[in-house]
């Protein structure tokens, strides 16, 4: 559809009359993930759009900004001191945990976990959580779930702006790859036998537990597929309970524990892996599970949180606390040709409508109206 050329100009002015400072700190580190890669992904489609951004960093890493020169390198960088928001913006988001306790114009910020609402008084992260959620004009949610829960313990907060905008993926990096490229890729890790796949951190709230009892109880394990855990950050004690389930499942020596795997290794991973294993017991959003279905992996989630909207119905999902009924859905998807098939052109379909420039235009349009609401 052609669009009327005054129409074209409303819309420019729509965003470039908005000047928006964004807190962009928790990004400026060598090596980041989570919050990081989301901030490294959503900035540069910002740029993109007609927006007027400023580039906001803490004092206590702002001499490291030398490492967020590549991010949206047309923006001013600011540094952000006494904790206050500068008048000269017309509205301040915050990308990651904090808030600033002062300012002059309107707050924002994305809510990456609301798992802390869940849980008892001295939980790590839960008062600074609430305590932005009092300076906030607008939130920004990664789920309807995580919306849900937000405004099931804090009502008063559907007085303000809070609106649900997803992940992204990078289509140019995870897209199927040629069989003999994941194949090398997979050999660099000693992954010569097909494999099923869990990737992320080592942490309990991971339920790995869930994925080596399921292995245990699979199919595929008589099939000769191998369990592979890509991630690592286990605590020691957690590590070797784990290590002494698997052997005492007699699934020890069909498990590979792979740790610090750079990122352009992880599509060849995705892409030869028989199947994405998802069985946590809470995401704030879960992105390998749309970067899986880019890759044409098909996967089974757990019934937690928010992984059934992320997975969109294409994978099974079984209980976090049911491993033959994972051990089932793994085998569905790993070992049954037309399910599989089906898994994967349902996965393609649903991650193909999730990319960093449609989230960078909601969460523009996100600004707008949160702005326009606090005027």
């Amino acid at each position: 559809m052609k669009l009327n050329p005054l129409t074209f100009m409303a819309r420019i002015h729509y965003y470039i009359s908005m000047r928006v400072g964004l807190d962009i700190s928790q990004a400026v580190k060598r090596r980041g993930r989570g919050i990081a890669r989301y901030i490294r992904q959503v900035v540069p489609a910002l740029a993109a759009l007609p927006l007027d951004g400023r580039l906001e960093i803490r004092a206590h890493r702002w001499t490291r900004r030398a490492l967020v020169a590549d991010l949206a390198p047309d923006w001013p960088r600011h540094c952000l001191l006494l904790n206050r928001a500068g008048r000269e913006l017309d509205l301040f988001h915050g990308f990651g945990n904090h808030l600033p306790g002062r300012g002059r114009v309107p707050l924002s910020f994305t809510v990456h976990d609301v798992r802390a609402l869940d849980q008892p008084a001295g939980y790590e992260g839960r008062e600074r959580l609430i305590r932005n959620l009092g300076r906030a004009d607008g939130v920004l949610c990664l789920t309807q779930y995580g919306r849900d829960r937000l405004l099931h313990h804090h009502p008063e907060l559907a007085d303000r702006h809070v609106a649900v905008v997803p992940h992204g993926v990078d289509h140019g990096v995870f897209n199927p790859r040629p069989v003999d490229e994941a194949q090398a890729t997979t050999r660099r890790y000693g992954l010569d036998a097909p494999y099923l796949l869990q990737l992320g951190s080592w942490f309990p709230h991971k339920n790995l537990e869930l994925s080596i009892r399921a292995f245990a109880a699979s199919r595929a394990r008589g099939a000769g597929l191998r369990l592979a855990f890509v991630g690592g950050g286990a605590p020691d004690a957690y590590l070797a309970r784990l290590r002494e389930l698997a052997a005492t499942l007699g699934v020890g020596n069909d498990i590979h524990w792979v740790e610090h795997v750079p990122g352009p290794d992880l599509p060849g991973l995705l892409s030869a892996s028989r199947a994405l294993l998802q069985p946590s017991r809470y995401e704030g959003f879960a992105l390998p599970i749309l970067e899986a279905m880019a890759c044409g992996t098909p996967g089974v989630v757990s019934d937690s949180s928010c992984l059934p909207e992320v997975s969109g119905g294409c994978w099974p999902v079984a209980g976090q606390d049911d491993p033959e009924a994972f051990a089932a859905a793994m085998d569905h998807v790993a070992l049954d040709g037309q399910a599989r098939d089906q898994a994967i052109s349902d996965g393609l379909a649903h991650a193909a409508h999730y990319t960093w420039a449609r989230c960078a235009s909601e969460t523009a349009a996100f600004f707008r109206d949160t702005l326009t609401r606090a005027r």
